[in-house]
């Protein structure tokens, strides 16, 4: 064997006592990482908060926000293509406050990650978007999404992947701070709203003292789970003095929502509660569902639409003279059927109501159609 030969066997051999020695501690690194994870798990599954779970519902992926019922004073969730009239955002969704004059949303950047933004609506325009800032190392989550404030303006949830994850999706909250214009570090919600599968769109109406998220734990991949449940404003955990570990980790998974059920009157009344959103959401639907036409080019089908707060402010106007106009209408049709079988005494009285209602229907109708071109003046000024 000459010296060359021996020469590259000793590289070689080097090289083999080099790729294990890297393979070795690579194994020894993802064994911490997965002695780490499991610790970390082990500590959420114990710290499991006390939470009353009202309800839950399987459904289609596509359509869970339909199941969340919020107040307007709470604001509304939407998905992103939805709200800004697009396309191209199929995965990022919009918070809007209240007050319908800021928003959160997230946006999907070529690579695949969401990242946060907000923006304020001016003179019926929304202004270009910021970036949300702070939030600790941005290294900490790969992708983040379903934003939703709360109506304070400063206690903030989102969910988002990454190393602070246990699972795909987390829920997580922070705070803004306004002074430094900026979000703190936030910290996971723990159980059992988070788990080893993807938890989302944590929502919470204040005003109704209820709260909702989904998951996609023990669900096929087209389908999610929507729970309801009663916000706490502290953070109670089960005693293990009290309740069994395995009692602990089934209540952490949410095996049984019925496991959760205390206070029986608090759970009816909670139930009762979301009945009446529900009729209110449904009621505020089918009056917001409508076609109203702009131009030639453009119809209007929902509040978003408008422009001009000039000409939301008058559309909502006239939608109080229409059903004004429609009441008065039914008013009308029921004195004119009463008419042809009511006796000479009712007749004088019925005729003069009669006559009132028609003159009222006849100015309701000319402020009508003023407003709908006033509110049709303005948006096409706008654009």
């Amino acid at each position: 064997m000459n010296r060359l030969t021996i020469f590259v066997a000793l590289l070689l051999l080097a090289g083999t006592a080099q790729n294990a020695t890297a393979q070795n501690r690579k194994k020894s690194q993802k064994a911490k990482e997965t002695s780490l994870s499991e610790e970390k798990l082990e500590q959420m599954i114990a710290a499991t908060q006390k939470i009353v779970f009202i309800d839950s519902i399987v459904i289609d992926k596509d359509s869970f926000l339909t199941q969340y019922f919020l107040s307007d004073d709470a604001g509304r969730i939407s998905k992103y293509d939805d709200f800004f009239k697009t396309s191209d955002q199929a995965n990022a969704y919009v918070y809007m406050n209240g007050l319908e004059d800021k928003c959160y949303f997230s946006r999907e950047a070529t690579n695949g990650t969401l990242s946060l933004y907000t923006s304020d609506k001016f003179d019926g325009q929304w202004a270009n978007p910021t970036a949300l800032e702070g939030f600790g190392s941005d290294s900490t989550y790969k992708s983040m999404n379903y934003p939703f404030m709360m109506a304070d303006g400063t206690t903030f949830y989102f969910a988002a992947t990454g190393s602070e994850s246990i699972g795909g999706y987390d829920i997580f909250v922070t705070r803004y701070d306004s002074e430094s214009g900026t979000f703190l570090k936030p910290e996971n919600v723990g159980m059992p709203f988070n788990s080893t599968a993807n938890d989302y769109m944590f929502v919470i109406d204040e005003f109704n003292d209820i709260g909702w998220f989904a998951t996609d734990r023990n669900q096929p991949g087209d389908k999610v789970c929507v729970y309801a449940f009663i916000p706490s404003d502290t953070r109670q955990l089960y005693s293990p003095d009290e309740v069994s570990e395995e009692r602990i980790r089934s209540l952490a998974r949410l095996d049984r929502i019925a496991d959760t059920w205390g206070d029986k009157s608090e759970l009816a009344q909670a139930r009762q509660r979301i009945e009446k959103m529900k009729r209110d959401v449904s009621r505020h639907s089918t009056a917001n569902s409508f076609a109203f036409v702009i131009n030639d080019r453009t119809t209007y089908t929902s509040l978003a639409d408008f422009k001009t707060p000039t000409g939301k402010e008058k559309f909502k106007r006239l939608n109080t003279l229409n059903e004004n106009r429609t009441t008065l209408g039914k008013t009308l049709e029921k004195a004119r059927n009463y008419y042809s079988t009511a006796n000479s005494g009712e007749r004088a009285a019925l005729k003069a109501e009669i006559l009132q209602s028609e003159q009222q229907i006849e100015s309701l109708n000319k402020q009508i159609r003023e407003l709908e071109k006033d509110i049709r003046n303005a948006e096409n000024s706008a654009k």
